[in-house]
């Protein structure tokens, strides 16, 4: 549960993209390796540990890609900053368009998606940062990200939830 918490919780609040893809292979190897070799010893893994491992792992992959922006609603900052300029740029898949913005206290970031900017150079928008510029910032409002906190709490709790009922289902078959 610990890996679950570093990977998919801590680097999806900090980078979805990083924080699932970890995330899903720290839970992957977790299982193979700490609950299947030295937890069960090579025991059968009960049918209801399989399912709740599963759909633990499910439930906080999720979570960890909603989790970098209910990290900025909750500690960033709102304001009105401006569409600073778009670069074309090369990546791994040929070139694309990167925006980049100003924000309210004049760093100049960009934007977590690759595209065009959605307006003009110079152009006012409102948008969630903060003063560090990691995982951010986000063009909206706080409250247009309501649904990533919701998504990310929900995730959270029902995967660490089914983690736990893994965890006492375990305990109970094989503490004799």
């Amino acid at each position: 549960m610990l890996l679950a918490v570093l990977t998919t919780s801590l680097l999806g609040a900090f980078d979805a993209g990083l924080g699932g893809v970890l995330g899903v292979i720290a839970l992957i190897l977790s299982y193979h390796l700490v609950v299947r070799r030295l937890i069960l010893r090579r025991n059968a893994v009960p049918k209801r540990v399989k399912v709740c491992y599963t759909l633990a792992s499910i439930a906080l992959a999720v979570s960890a890609v909603y989790a970098s922006p209910a990290r900025l609603v909750a500690f960033g900052k709102e304001g009105v900053g401006s569409i600073d300029y778009q670069d074309r740029q090369q990546g791994s898949h040929g070139t694309y368009l990167q925006c980049y913005v100003q924000d309210p206290d004049g760093n100049v970031d960009q934007l977590p998606s690759g595209g065009a900017c959605p307006h003009p150079d110079g152009t006012p928008v409102t948008m969630v940062y903060t003063a560090d510029g990691i995982g951010g910032p986000l063009l909206g409002t706080k409250s247009s990200y309501t649904y990533a906190v919701v998504i990310c709490a929900v995730g959270e709790l029902t995967g660490y939830s089914l983690m736990v009922a893994a965890a006492v289902i375990t305990g109970r078959r094989f503490a004799t």
